[in-house]
């Protein structure tokens, strides 16, 4: 965990295929002083208001993460937000000319890779964050998919999903470092069913998808991409991108061991709402700051105000 605020160096320009829309999206990502947070903008309709980038303007979980306020609406955040959270900077305006951010090779690593070259800067100012201090879990309406969290001095997360016929059981644990995340989860891309794709198309969704962007799984299980998968467990990788990405809604790092079985967007949105409204199970700290060292060891913490 990063100890102290962080922003953009510099103005960075983007631009890619909205995974849905299929239209060219282009971003901007201006910095912000410290105490900003993360806000997008949508520049095409004059008059919008920015969109803080929190779990209590989450207004759909369906195939992605979106955010709204009123009629403006910002889609498919995840990927972003997780190399964001990964990378330690927590105060950044995105504007957006249109309703999602693009979805480029459908993993976190192209943000990672322009981010780390426009610059990360860190602020002067201590970054909060959340230390879990109570156990807590929660179940879809099925029974069959959940996500835990207990007490533990760093994050950590043990994943697992399975899909019958197309996706056998895959498990990951993974404990964060910045080195870690980059390495092993951001090159992870989003996947879908073979099946999915034409219902998808026929309700104006994934117009923007393609093999380039996504690992597309046949109705036997086999994998459609000719270069096939770029982690043999790739598809449980992308599902703790997408976590954590998720999790970057609770505005600070959250300090904790979580379990999580074949969850999803809106059952990750459930959670983190049920833990910071819960009384009792977050506590937000400040780091001491007399410790050295660039990733924070949760060994000395203070109150907030």
């Amino acid at each position: 965990m990063f100890r102290f605020q962080k922003t953009l160096s510099q103005r960075l320009q983007i631009s890619g295929i909205g995974l849905h829309s299929g239209k060219l999206m282009e971003l901007v990502l201006i910095p912000l002083p410290e105490d900003s947070g993360i806000w997008f903008q949508r520049v095409d309709n004059p008059g919008a208001r920015p969109i803080c980038a929190s779990t209590e303007n989450v207004s759909d979980t369906s195939l992605a993460t979106s955010i709204g306020a009123g009629d403006e609406k910002v889609g498919t955040l995840e990927h972003l937000l997780a190399a964001l959270g990964g990378l330690g900077i927590s105060n950044l305006k995105v504007e957006v000319n249109g309703p999602e951010v693009p979805i480029l090779d459908g993993s976190a690593a192209p943000w990672a890779t322009m981010l780390q070259k426009a610059g990360v800067k860190t602020l002067n100012a201590p970054r909060p964050f959340y230390l879990v201090k109570k156990a807590f879990a929660l179940e879809d309406a099925t029974g069959e998919k959940f996500i835990s969290v207990s007490p533990a001095s760093s994050f950590s997360l043990e994943c697992s999903i399975e899909f019958p016929g197309y996706v056998k059981n895959q498990s990951k644990y993974f404990s964060f470092s910045k080195s870690a995340f980059v390495r092993d989860i951001c090159p992870a891309r989003t996947f879908c069913l073979e099946k999915d794709v034409e219902m998808m198309r026929q309700n104006n969704l994934a117009l923007g998808g393609s093999l380039d962007n996504a690992v597309v799984i046949g109705t036997n299980g086999e994998i459609l991409n000719p270069e096939g998968l770029r982690f043999p467990d790739e598809c449980v990788r992308h599902k703790i991108l997408d976590f954590l990405g998720d999790l970057t809604l609770a505005q600070y790092p959250i300090i904790g061991h979580f379990s999580a079985y074949k969850t999803g967007h809106a059952l990750n949105q459930e959670f983190l709402k049920n833990i910071l409204k819960k009384p009792g199970i977050l506590e937000k700290v400040m780091p001491e700051l007399e410790f050295t060292g660039f990733e924070l060891p949760i060994t000395g913490v203070a109150l907030a105000s």
